[in-house]
């Protein structure tokens, strides 16, 4: 009997010390859970200001000033449209493109440089 009584009393240290380690195991993880989630409401709110800022800098007015001043752009006018009919008869009139052959040759139209 006492035999049995010593081996009763062994297992219950052991498992006391091992209920010991689960629950301090526990406690570290719902720590690191904590933390996990506290990124996680960080990373969102830096994306809700990153993208009132992709809202704020792709205003439609904010970009035609930009345009207008960087690239000397402008809205189009009335008498810059045309007709299906007039681009047809001016691509019947137009020379062949360069583009349009593969020969080498440089293109003969030259190109205005942005500054």
């Amino acid at each position: 009997m006492r035999i049995v009584s010593l081996l009763l009393m062994s297992c219950l240290v052991a498992l006391s010390f091992v209920m010991y380690e689960i629950k301090y195991d526990a406690a570290e993880m719902e720590n690191s859970v904590a933390a996990l989630r506290l990124k996680v409401l960080k990373e969102r709110d830096a994306i809700a200001i990153l993208r009132a800022e992709w809202s704020h800098l792709n205003r439609p007015e904010r970009i035609e000033r930009l345009a207008r001043k960087h690239l000397g752009l402008a809205p189009v006018q009335a008498r810059q449209m045309v007709t299906m009919d007039q681009l047809a008869a001016s691509r019947r009139k137009a020379p062949e493109s360069p583009l349009a052959s593969n020969d080498g040759r440089a293109l003969r139209h030259p190109v205005k440089a942005i500054h």
